[in-house]
């Protein structure tokens, strides 16, 4: 069926949504997800389906789409969100909203982060209506609010509120993805699971005066010590035992001696060892342990004027498994001043998946006939998603935009100069449309 589809068509007019789509501004904060959700439902309209447009408020709401199909089984979800990150225009090549169509990229804010893989599921509901294809499941596409700050207003809302409309067993999410010449090879790498995020303000308070008397009870001095003493300390390294296969399965497609060393590699004495080129691997090292950012820094109004009170939030990513309390222990041991208070703003467990059930198979399947060669590699990810919310009711929920990617495509997510391939909306709707119709 897929072999009958015009391809070429499909990705022109797959193209000119996104463009439209990354027109509509959707920076988080505030959101106004409402517009953007009412254009994709329009889109959906049109092609005779029902889209309900779940709204929080009069400026944020959530898209929810159904294939309804007389099955007893569990439901696919098809996940993405439409809210981005913020962009500084005059950083750009081309305007961040323009969503412009050029040299075989669609160019813009949210084109990989998250809109892109938006339109990937929207395109494969299209064609799978279009298609009038048999399916062995409901299929539910859900576009959310809030991703970028949370989720209080988006997944979070919906499963709190409107789970009978997203009830699902499997969840497509964004997380993981395929991407070109890593580590020398093209990788499809999936996500099963991610990291925790722990968000920490720190509070030192002192006494105010003027500059121009300095003082030991100058909160900056306390805060700024206890930072470099954050900043010198190295979390453990802790190898999650999926991880660890991985490794040991990429390991066996390297070049000699890596598949006789890997076992050795990915071993907890060895790790240690490598601990300073490890932690130049940015990638790696974050997946790797329980990670500390300083993130923000607050004090003072006047050059002249010691303030009474100075604050840093640091941004703490926990891997699965590890206990948030023990890590606060850790933390404030490393900080070693009493005058300094501790708070956490936000924290959400980490979440998990198991990284070998039958549809982690079904997707390595049309990975395997579609990308022919490509390694199909499980992983952890670094950062956090919607995914989350989804696992607390008992989901499964992988992260996964199933496509290839450049590194530059990759490292212009929340950066500058955003764009994703026609290659690859093309490669991700029909990968999505084949997952759709075979689990």
């Amino acid at each position: 069926m897929t072999d009958t589809i015009q391809w070429d068509k499909v990705v022109a007019e797959a193209a000119q949504i996104l463009s439209d789509y990354i027109k509509i501004d959707t920076t988080d904060p505030p959101g106004n997800e409402k517009r953007a959700a009412e254009f994709l439902a329009g889109i959906l309209r049109k092609e005779g389906l029902e889209p309900e447009v779940l709204s929080y408020n009069e400026h944020r709401a959530n898209l929810v789409c159904r294939i309804r199909t007389k099955s007893s089984e569990k439901p696919l979800l098809l996940l993405s969100h439409m809210d981005v990150v913020g962009a500084v225009a005059q950083d750009w090549l081309i305007p961040p909203f323009s969503g412009l169509i050029k040299d075989g990229y669609v160019w813009g804010r949210g084109t990989v982060d998250c809109k892109g893989m938006g339109v990937m599921e929207l395109m494969a509901l299209v064609l799978l209506k279009r298609a009038g294809v048999t399916l062995k499941r409901d299929i539910i596409m859900l576009a959310n609010a809030d991703e970028e700050a949370g989720g209080e207003s988006g997944a979070q809302w919906v499963v709190e509120n409107h789970w009978d409309k997203v009830a699902a067993g499997f969840v497509l999410n964004e997380g993981g993805m395929g991407i070109q010449n890593m580590f020398g090879r093209n990788m499809m790498l999936p996500c099963f699971g991610e990291k925790g995020p722990l968000w920490l303000k720190l509070k030192a308070k002192g006494e105010s005066g003027h500059g121009s008397m300095p003082t030991d009870k100058n909160p900056n001095n306390k805060l700024v010590a206890a930072l470099a003493r954050i900043a010198r300390h190295e979390t453990r390294f802790t190898l999650l035992p999926e991880m660890k296969r991985m490794l040991l399965e990429a390991g066996k497609g390297m070049q000699f001696p890596v598949p006789l060393l890997m076992p050795v590699l990915v071993n907890r004495m060895f790790l240690n060892l490598l601990r300073g080129r490890l932690k130049k691997m940015k990638k790696i090292n974050a997946l790797l342990r329980n990670t500390i950012s300083i993130t923000n820094l607050k004090s003072g109004f006047k050059e002249n004027v010691i303030p009474s009170e100075s604050e840093a939030v640091l941004d703490c990513r926990l891997l699965p498994g590890q206990d948030k309390d023990a890590f606060l222990d850790e933390l404030k041991q490393v900080i070693d001043d009493p005058d300094i208070e501790t708070e956490v703003v936000q924290f959400h467990q980490p979440s998990l998946s198991p990284s070998d059930d039958r549809f982690m198979e079904v997707i390595k399947k049309v990975i395997a006939r579609n990308h022919p060669g490509v390694p199909f590699y499980p992983i952890i990810g670094a950062g956090f998603t919607d995914s989350r919310f989804f696992r607390e009711k008992g989901a499964l929920a992988y992260g996964f935009i199933p496509c290839l990617f450049t590194q530059e495509e990759v490292d212009s997510m929340h950066g500058i100069n955003e764009k994703i391939s026609l290659k690859c909306l093309e490669d991700g709707i029909k990968n999505i449309f084949e997952l759709c119709k075979e689990f």
